[in-house]
């Protein structure tokens, strides 16, 4: 957390150093309607990733409203032994809208609102024994499903046409329901799955970079 508020005041300080250096261009470098944008994340001075594994785009309804969709997808078969597998599926989606503020001729700050959906499947298997809804009988990688709401506020930062970085963070409510873990073979059993309501602050990972197409 602290190498990225490091990050955060880093990308706030070069920002408005830019912006004074260019409060009299008129060149027009942010989005307008029917741009899209896409990025990825740096994380502590070195990492690139997507943005929390979601791969992100933007399409500008018009030049202050932005239709964003996070999608996250993951799969994982492992061989464990000749007899024994597990086998785990996750599927992310996050639909969210966007209101940007004039800024200046470079920053663009903008507040909106996401509601992200999750789902994740997950099973063991060996000659024996299956469990459902979990990769072991205590409960490792398992099934749920979640949603949530979260508002979130930040800003993009044009330094050259169609590329842009950003920083947002946000605020977000979600619920978890654990799926019921059944195994079924030798020792055969059933745990009941649990709900979870959960609120908290988030900082989306380091800085942004984007492409405006």
């Amino acid at each position: 957390m602290k190498s990225k508020l490091i990050a955060i005041a880093l990308f706030v300080a070069a920002a408005f150093t830019a912006q004074a250096q260019d409060e009299t261009s008129t060149t027009a470098v942010k989005p307008t309607a029917g741009n899209i944008t896409t990025e990825v994340l740096f994380n502590d001075f070195g990492d690139i990733s997507l943005n929390n594994g979601l791969l992100r785009a933007r399409y500008f309804a018009s030049n202050d409203i932005a239709y964003r969709l996070s999608l996250g997808l993951n799969y994982d078969y492992d061989k464990i032994s000749e007899e024994a597998h597990t086998r785990v599926f996750g599927l992310t989606l996050a639909p969210g809208i966007e209101k940007h503020f004039a800024g200046t001729n470079r920053l663009s700050p903008y507040i909106g609102a996401e509601l992200p959906i999750s789902m994740q499947s997950a099973k063991y298997e060996d000659d024996d024994n299956t469990i459902e809804g979990a990769t072991s009988i205590g409960g490792g990688n398992r099934s749920f499903f979640s949603v949530g709401l979260n508002a979130v506020a930040g800003v993009d930062f044009y330094f050259a046409k169609n590329f842009y970085v950003g920083v947002e963070l946000g605020t977000g409510l979600a619920y978890t329901k654990d799926a019921d873990i059944k195994v079924e073979g030798n020792f055969s059993n059933e745990t009941k799955g649990y709900h979870n309501v959960r609120f908290g602050q988030f900082v989306n990972g380091g800085i942004r970079v984007g492409y405006v197409f």
